[in-house]
């Protein structure tokens, strides 16, 4: 969740950097300034707020991270739940057992 709300927060001032850059007159400066300008502003607009890098190697899609993130809060909700279930309850008991039989077998 923090990832999302890191990049939600990165979102934000590029729309603020944005609208900025659009207030102020740019016709006043430089032409080698307005020409870095008018680029910043294209790859800003183009850049994808749904994806982050992961250091360059691969882009991680947020949507992705969310499911996920729903998937194991409700799949935990739900055993937590149900953790005086009869079928739960055995599925406690032989994995215990099974790590019993492990570490003796060693």
């Amino acid at each position: 969740m923090s990832i999302i709300t890191f990049v939600s927060f990165i979102n934000e001032k590029r729309l603020e950097m944005v609208s900025y850059l659009r207030l102020y007159r740019i016709s006043n400066l430089h032409l080698d300034i307005k020409r870095q300008i008018k680029m910043f502003m294209n790859q800003i607009s183009v850049c994808d707020s749904d994806q982050i890098s992961a250091f360059g190697f691969f882009n991680i899609n947020l949507n992705l991270v969310t499911s996920v993130l729903v998937l194991l809060i409700s799949g935990t909700t739900t055993l937590i739940q149900m953790k005086d279930h009869p079928i739960i309850l055995k599925l406690n008991n032989d994995t215990y057992s099974f790590f019993q039989k492990l570490r003796n077998g060693k």
